[in-house]
């Protein structure tokens, strides 16, 4: 009798355990129902777009003034584009910047690119090679080492004045970034050594620094003493840009205010004829969380044209933007046309800065080309 009972409680339990099986599978097959309505939803709503519109930059472009400035831009070796724009509009330049150079901690140039043909042609057409160096991945113990030991120091100034006369450079452009605050005044140490071995070849010095309206000597701009790096220097760049940066909030890379302010507050500190306002040809493209992703003008149309968004032109910062909607992750885009290059030259020239810098060549408005000419 017992086994008999045992015989039955095993038939029931199967049939518990079948019945178990097909309520999961039944539970398993509703989900991924669900997840299949869920994400066909979520490409619906992402296929609902109308059509674009750029009537707002296209009035904004309709009437472009031409302005006479002394033009820098930097010429990148990872985009043949870079090179080509470069190629084509090399009448606009007064120096070009190819970013052929690094630091490393140890004090050694790296050349990443070296373009003879670059050179010659930028002679030919009486464009001044300023190659750009930077301090290897922007990292604040590259420059410490260098400002520090006075060896390392004494090396890299060697090195590259020895890499300018050898390559038949007519100067150099400093780009050390993420720089220590603590470091400001070996940084302008630096500077100064730099500039004394080169100036007694003739060589051109010019620094890029990061845009600041008062002397704070902490973040980013700390480090760039304006009034003592000014004497040290003969182009004295200012980055006008990323105050809308990758990991901060959407907003206008270089927005109109901000842009004079900074020209006025450098004006107070470093001699006006060798201010050179660094202004940006490229965007930004936020999404809702996370880190921004960087857009060349021709990036910022083809999003808006797949879309189907209204680019709006924002007279106020100088710049144009628009929002577009991957299912519900909504993205906030702003980035540069030729009227916002116009804006700026005009404010530049207001308070008697004529030279501009741009990063970079390839990134622009084609129609940015109509707005400067060499004089």
């Amino acid at each position: 009798m017992l086994k008999h009972q045992q015989g039955l409680v095993g038939v029931e339990g199967i049939v518990d355990a079948e019945q178990n099986s097909l309520i999961l599978l039944l539970a398993i097959f509703f989900i991924i129902v669900i997840f299949v309505i869920f994400f066909a939803f979520i490409a619906y709503k992402s296929s609902e777009r109308g059509e674009v519109d750029l009537t707002e930059i296209e009035k904004a472009n309709s009437d472009l003034k031409t302005f006479k400035v002394y033009f820098l831009g930097w010429v990148v070796e990872y985009s043949s584009k870079s090179v080509e724009v470069y190629y084509q509009q090399h009448d606009k330049f007064t120096w070009v910047s190819p970013t052929w150079y690094v630091i490393d901690s140890n004090g050694n140039v790296i050349e990443k690119v070296y373009d003879k043909d670059f050179v010659e042609k930028s002679k030919k057409w009486g464009v001044k090679v300023l190659p750009l160096v930077a301090n290897e991945g922007f990292q604040a113990e590259v420059c410490r080492r260098i400002f520090e030991n006075e060896d390392i120091r004494k090396k890299v100034i060697e090195k590259l004045l020895q890499i300018v006369l050898e390559r038949g450079y007519d100067g150099i452009n400093i780009d050390f970034e993420g720089i220590y605050p603590e470091d400001r005044d070996k940084f302008t140490q630096f500077m100064k050594e730099l500039y004394t071995v080169f100036k007694k070849h003739g060589k051109i010095v010019s620094i890029d620094v990061a845009a600041k309206t008062s002397d704070v000597k902490t973040g980013w701009a700390g480090p760039y003493d304006y009034k003592e790096l000014g004497k040290y220097t003969d182009l004295f760049i200012i980055m006008i840009y990323d105050y809308h940066w990758p990991g901060g909030q959407p907003g206008p890379i270089s927005s109109l205010d901000w842009f004079e302010k900074v020209l006025d507050y450098a004006l107070q500190t470093v001699p006006k004829e060798k201010i050179v306002a660094g202004i940006p040809f490229y965007g930004y493209d936020w999404p809702a969380s996370g880190r921004a992703k960087g857009l060349t003008y021709v990036m910022a149309i083809e999003l808006a044209k797949k879309y189907g968004v209204k680019v709006i032109f924002d007279n106020k910062e100088g710049e144009a933007t628009f929002t577009y909607t991957i299912g519900w992750d909504k993205h906030t885009v702003w980035f540069n046309i030729a009227k916002s290059t116009e804006l700026r030259i005009q404010i530049a020239l207001k308070k008697g800065v004529n030279k501009i810098a741009a990063w970079r060549v390839g990134q622009e408005d084609p129609l940015t080309w109509k707005v400067i000419e060499r004089p």
